[in-house]
């Protein structure tokens, strides 16, 4: 990579870091305050974010054909001036209507604007596989921070200003977002290969797909179950509230030196790296946080997790452009994104009361076994990959 092109992928993903952390982290905190200023219930607010999550996955296939031929810089304008019309709403609402209303506008910004486009960005404008790997970490690296950075400062904002003001900051942030993109991110990173025509609108899945979205899938529900219940758990074995948040935090931090070690790393990839490893490493996780007894051994289980789950961020936009090229690599990783979407939207509800009716632990098997079910499919996946760069 040119000097150009470094500035414009680390700018990518400091824009990343802002709309994860505006978009879609910042609704955590405003949870509550939303609660009583509406006079609703948590439930009712918690619902607008799941119809943004199922926004956002609906779109999504959509959102990655349009990237296929090549529309990346229009892509990304509509969904800022989307995100920032949701924000707007948000800081104005009265209602529950509109709150939903808002939360509907931000799921399909976010569909438009988060990972799945900006790896389009790079993996187009990127075609040395070691330099676009690199490109992609450091990118994630960035986005990684998104959680840590925006939480504990939504939260200032909101404590000190409210609620509306935060929503309405939020706006000025995504307008230095707009000015990153169009000045200095789009232009650097033009599509070096472009399609013409949208060939595959109406075409079913392809070999493999199958397998990817199941992968991807899982992993997503295992992570979310993991952060929704961890907290309980650890409480049911007589952690504190304090030291389970604690605990709950190594999931992001941990996601992190797994992709620093990408991006630092200069000799040719084993294919084993992004296939197999990352979900031995959440199955030895998972597992580890079902039987850890002390919030030591959690934490470490947590840790090993949270790496795996790092380098399978990573895992998705390298394999679907590895088996089926750059030219539909918007769309395929769109469809693997839907499915993670409505993962994201559906997981948190299901496994709580799941966890009600049965325990937590057996939840948590539930998922160590899906975790394990993958890790054959993952050989598999590798073996199509090295098939298709013969």
């Amino acid at each position: 990579m040119h000097s150009e092109q470094k500035r414009a992928v680390w700018l990518l993903g400091l824009c990343q870091c802002i709309l994860w952390g505006v978009l879609y982290y910042s609704f955590s905190v405003f949870l509550v305050p939303l609660e009583h200023a509406l006079a609703t219930t948590r439930t009712v607010v918690a619902g607008a974010f799941s119809v943004g999550l199922i926004a956002m996955a609906s779109v999504a296939p959509l959102v990655g054909r349009w990237l296929d031929e090549g529309h990346a810089g229009i892509v990304t304008r509509w969904g800022l001036c989307l995100a920032i019309a949701g924000l707007l709403l948000l800081g104005l609402s009265d209602s529950v209507m509109m709150l939903y209303a808002a939360w509907l506008l931000i799921g399909i910004a976010m569909a438009l604007l988060l990972y799945e486009p900006a790896f389009i960005l790079v993996m187009r404008a990127i075609l040395e596989p070691g330099h676009r790997l690199r490109a992609l970490a450091a990118v994630t690296i960035m986005g990684g921070l998104a959680s840590t950075v925006f939480l504990p400062l939504t939260s200032y904002v909101i404590g000190t200003w409210g609620w509306r003001i935060a929503a309405l900051s939020g706006v000025g942030a995504l307008l230095l977002v707009a000015c990153l993109m169009e000045g200095w991110v789009v232009p650097a990173l033009p599509a070096i290969e472009t399609r013409t025509a949208l060939t595959w609108k109406h075409k079913a899945w392809p070999r493999h797909m199958p397998s990817l979205a199941m992968i991807f899938s899982i992993g997503s529900l295992a992570s979310i179950t993991l952060t929704t219940l961890l907290i309980p758990f650890l409480m049911e074995r007589g952690v504190s509230a304090e030291t389970a948040a604690i605990v709950l935090a190594a999931f992001g931090a941990a996601q992190l030196p797994g992709r620093i070690w990408l991006l630092r790393k200069t000799r040719a990839l084993s294919q084993t790296t992004l296939t197999t490893v990352p979900i031995v490493l959440m199955v030895m996780g998972m597992l580890g946080v079902t039987l850890a007894h002390g919030p030591g051994l959690s934490l470490l289980a947590v840790s090993v997790f949270g790496l795996g789950a790092g380098l399978q961020t990573l895992a998705k936009p390298w394999l679907v452009q590895a088996i089926y090229g750059n030219s539909a690599a918007g769309q395929w990783n769109g469809e693997i994104a839907r499915v993670q979407g409505f993962a994201r939207a559906l997981t948190p509800v299901a496994v709580a009361s799941v966890s009600l009716s049965l325990s937590i632990e057996v939840v948590l098997v539930v998922m160590v076994v899906l975790l394990a079910a993958t890790v054959p499919v993952a050989h598999q996946l590798r073996a199509a990959h090295d098939d298709r760069t013969k």
